[in-house]
């Protein structure tokens, strides 16, 4: 080991530990002293008990909520310095002036004020990032790259490639070294090197590296040996070694004005023919055998020379530039930018710029959104007005193009889906004769198609001229095939050639008919496919049968081992684009094209040629429409998932959590393709839920309660996993104690039931706290309940994958309820879908969807620091409006899958659904 004597040996601190019980420990994580301002403890979870390390903000407050070093400063001090001197490592809190960071595997820093305090971790206790800690800390055995795993190694330590350790044995004391400055240990050879790709210095000087010249290096002599230096150009420029500058090449670049033969004011081995032909100029280049230049003897003449030291006369002669380098057209004739945008050629990739957006519009010029108007108005582009009823229609008519620039047909009651069957300009919602026959509307057994005779005759309460089955009694007006006759009188339901007696999915086509287990129920609708389960039993309602359940999830992410994609990592909505059975969460390449997702650019579209015509990172074949499901992004709710594009809540399951009782179920009526939903009857706590499975969500509505009689919950459900497992938002209008206390106001709860439905899990909903093994509070807000007939908006996000939830709720254009960060990533996503308890008369409207991987900013603005590095590793910020607008569905309504003419409550033993058909 005769290199070790070129290594400087580290020399590492202690940090003083505090012996104490850790009494004072709420838990392990890191917290503020209550004895000293300015100071925090690092409680360590021992086997009993807790070790607890104490230290100090250095005479500034410790903030708890965002886990760092605030900038207030204790006492009465108006101003304080942290120290008089710089530490080294002080560059490592430029960016992160007030973050616990990790310096090598036995230094933890503690930034403040952008100053370095340095802390030494003692024997057996490593710098390592928690989350919990908000960032770095001494934890005892972590992580496993500081640790002697294997006996006689080197290993580089993985926060300072200059440093490394040598293991004599497993676990033992891992002894740190240093390398030479300017060199990194490689642990393939256990040596100290130079930079990868960087030549080594021979004379002093900077010199561009000429296997990529958009780095450059400087040469320092010492006594013994070389400083070496490394830098970087930034954007398409090159290190011009005649200016010691960088510089951008494509100013220089030839192009042929007449005939002859020109050098290549680039590379000194390159030349230009240029002549005409058929009336263009034609320009070729060529390169002289290895060792020579071109030379040129006069004006477009020359020749290939021996090389000499005439390259000095070029600015970037060491370089190999890339042909590529530069364009070779002007690529604004692509019309690259936003229509109405103007495009701008210049010399650095893509090689040109986009103009501002046009008014109304907010984006880079090349991407151009639509403004949204705030909270209690509605409209398009920046052109706003105010919407009483929050629907996402305005009260007065707007010179704007879109539909959601039309007058609300119905100003004071939601009806997102502007439903109008006479066509009077009153909209059903608020028409008492919405037909226009003479007969009201809750009354008339059609009451969106005139019939003055009110003519049924089958006597289900539909009349003739609506009812899909005229002669056979179908109150429900059920349709699955959406073919207009209604599932009673369909000897077809699901129009796969099959009668309904011999099909094994009677309400789902399946041509093919195909049952791998032999239980009579085909493989597309049976939710164990591969155990024998005629009964198809289902329990916990998670759609996947008790034959084939075993509850046992790894992830959290609702889908069991046995049956997920991804077993180790959450990925509930079990997306496959290439159908190899490993999800896309888990698939280095998943649309298996041959490109690793990391480099590959269009991840969910087969394009291996890897085409990119304007050069912006994102390939030609997914350009506009991301993930490949034939609808543009720009209408497209969730771009990165094939399977969902527009909100939809017309396939819901019905689930009961309190199924035994005698009270009334529910009954939900759908309008607006599944944009709008009411629930008209007074039942037990009960769940519609959706079939579109989302991870990172934005989930929004209105809330409007028509019902003056009573006080009861309205809300709504995300991350179902199953019917004992979800998230539930809940609103309570007045206090209550019936089967527990119920105070006013919204609450956010976990549900993570051990008996699932029945009296204790409807118990724990009604109450205002926490119930063990049932649900768990998240938090609470008391300061309003809900008013009949006044509209509100909800907006929630969910981010699963930082393990934080932000709720905001708006009456009219005033925000009444923020309920800040909340973390827990007890569930790592699920369906969404709607609740109610005890109340009725509720409307759900102009209810919208979306994936989203980026985190809005204020939620970002409050994540404590190694969450805010995660997000930024990864989704990054996201570019829509945090408490964003009231837009429409974004597009045009669409024939729904199941319709009915009629909105009269159905009075049955179970809970109902009815889907209403708009007319415009």
């Amino acid at each position: 080991m005769a290199f070790l004597s070129a290594i400087l040996p580290m020399v590492m601190g202690l940090t003083i530990v505090v012996a104490t019980d850790g009494s004072e420990c709420p838990g392990e994580g890191r917290f503020p002293d209550p004895n000293a301002c300015g100071g925090f403890m690092d409680c360590i979870a021992k086997k009993t008990g807790f070790s607890v390390t104490r230290d100090h903000c250095n005479g500034f407050v410790y903030n708890a909520t965002s886990m760092d070093c605030s900038t207030t400063p204790c006492g009465s001090r108006r101003e304080r310095s942290v120290t008089n001197d710089f530490h080294p490592l002080s560059h490592l809190c430029e960016s992160q002036p007030n973050r616990f960071l990790c310096a090598n595997c036995k230094t933890l820093v503690h930034c403040v004020k952008g100053q370095a305090l340095v802390r030494q971790c003692t024997e057996n206790f490593y710098c390592t990032d928690k989350v919990g800690f908000g960032g770095a800390v001494c934890y005892p055995d972590e992580p496993d790259a500081c640790l002697c795993l294997k006996p006689n190694e080197f290993r580089v330590d993985p926060y300072d490639p200059q440093r490394f350790f040598s293991c004599e044995n497993v676990g033992s004391q891992p002894e740190s070294y240093k390398c030479p400055e300017g060199k990194e240990f490689d642990e393939g050879s256990a040596q100290c090197e130079n930079q990868v790709g960087f030549p080594e210095c021979v004379k002093s000087g900077t010199f561009a590296n000429p296997q990529n010249c958009g780095e450059y290096y400087s040469c320092i002599p010492l006594r013994h040996g070389w400083v070496q230096k490394f830098y970087m150009c930034s954007g398409n420029h090159l290190f011009d070694e005649r200016t010691k500058s960088c510089e951008d090449p494509c100013t220089l670049k030839f192009v042929c004005q007449q005939e002859g033969r020109f050098p290549d004011p680039l590379i000194m081995q390159h030349y230009f023919e240029c002549f005409m032909e058929f009336g263009q100029m034609v320009q070729l280049r060529h390169q002289c055998p290895h060792g020579y230049m071109w030379s040129e003897e006069s004006f477009g003449t020359g020749k290939c020379v021996e090389a000499t030291e005439e390259y000095a006369d070029y600015p970037f002669a060491h370089c190999d530039i890339p042909d590529d380098h530069c364009p070779d057209t002007d690529p604004c004739l692509q019309n690259p930018c936003f229509t109405g945008v103007a495009c701008t050629f210049t010399s650095m990739a893509p090689f040109y710029t986009c103009g501002p957006c046009p008014a109304g519009y907010v984006g880079d010029g090349e991407t151009c959104n639509a403004l949204q108007c705030a909270v209690g108005f509605a409209g398009i582009g920046g052109d706003c007005a105010p919407d009483s009823d929050l629907d996402g229609y305005p009260d007065t008519e707007l010179g704007c193009s879109s539909k959601y620039c039309r007058r609300d047909n119905c100003i004071n009651r939601p009806n997102s889906g502007q439903e109008d069957a006479d066509g009077d300009g009153l909209g059903d919602a608020c028409d008492l004769d919405a037909d226009g026959d003479g007969f009201n509307s809750n009354s008339d057994n059609c009451p969106l198609i005139a019939n003055p005779q009110q003519q049924d005759t089958d006597s289900d309460g539909q009349g003739d001229v609506c009812d899909n089955c005229p002669a056979v009694p179908n109150p429900s007006q059920r349709d699955v095939d959406g073919d207009q006759v209604g599932d009673a009188c369909d000897d077809d339901l699901d129009n796969d050639g099959s009668l309904n007696a011999a099909d094994n999915c009677p309400s789902l086509a399946n041509s093919n008919q195909v049952d791998a287990d032999g239980d009579g129920i085909g493989d597309v609708c049976d939710n164990c496919p591969l155990h024998p389960n005629p009964g198809q039993e289902d329990g916990d309602q998670d759609l996947l049968g008790d034959a084939c359940d075993s509850n046992a999830d790894s992830d959290g992410d609702g889908v069991d081992n046995d049956v997920d994609n991804c077993p180790s990592v959450a990925n509930s909505n079990q997306l496959d684009v290439d159908g190899d059975g490993s999800g896309d969460a888990c698939d280095a390449d998943s649309d298996n094209d041959g490109v690793d997702d990391t480099i590959d650019n269009c991840v969910m579209i087969p394009n291996p040629g890897q085409m990119d015509s304007n050069g912006d990172g994102l390939g030609d074949a997914c350009i506009t429409d991301f993930d490949g499901d034939k609808i543009d992004d720009l209408d497209d709710n969730c771009i990165k998932n094939p399977n969902v594009h527009a909100t939809d809540f017309r396939q819901l399951q019905m689930v009961a959590l309190e199924p035994q009782s005698a009270s009334a179920p529910p009954v939900w009526v759908i309008y607006d393709d599944g944009a709008e939903i009411h629930q008209i009857v007074n039942s037990d706590p009960a769940l519609a839920v959706g079939d579109h499975v989302m991870i990172d969500v934005d989930f929004d509505g209105t809330f409007f309660i028509e019902d003056t009689s009573d006080d009861d919950f309205v809300g709504f459900v995300f991350g179902y996993q199953s019917n004992a497992r979800f998230y539930v938002v809940a609103w309570k209008k007045s206090p209550q104690n019936w089967f527990a206390n119920a105070e006013r106001g919204v609450t956010l709860k976990v549900v993570d039931s051990a008996t699932g439905p029945g009296p204790a899990l409807r118990d724990a909903l009604w109450l205002t706290g926490s119930t063990p093994n049932q649900a768990t509070l998240l938090w609470h807000d008391g300061s309003i309940g809900w008013t009949p007939n006044v509209a509100y908006r909800w907006q929630l996000h969910h981010r699963p994958t930082i393990g934080t939830i932000r709720f905001y709720l708006y009456q009219g254009t005033n925000l009444v309820m923020d309920s800040g960060n909340i973390y827990d990533d007890t569930l790592q996503g699920g369906r969404l879908g709607l609740y109610c308890f005890s109340q009725e008369e509720i409307i759900w409207s102009n209810v919208k969807y979306t994936c989203e991987d980026g985190v809005p900013q204020a939620m970002f603005d409050d994540l404590p620091q190694i969450l805010k590095d995660q997000v930024m590793n990864t989704a990054g910020i996201s570019t829509k409006s945090t408490l964003g607008g009231l837009l429409g569905q974004g597009q045009d309504a669409r024939d729904p899958d199941f319709d009915t003419n009629s909105r009269s409550v159905l009075q049955v033993d179970k809970p109902s659904i009815r889907w209403v058909k708009g007319m415009h």
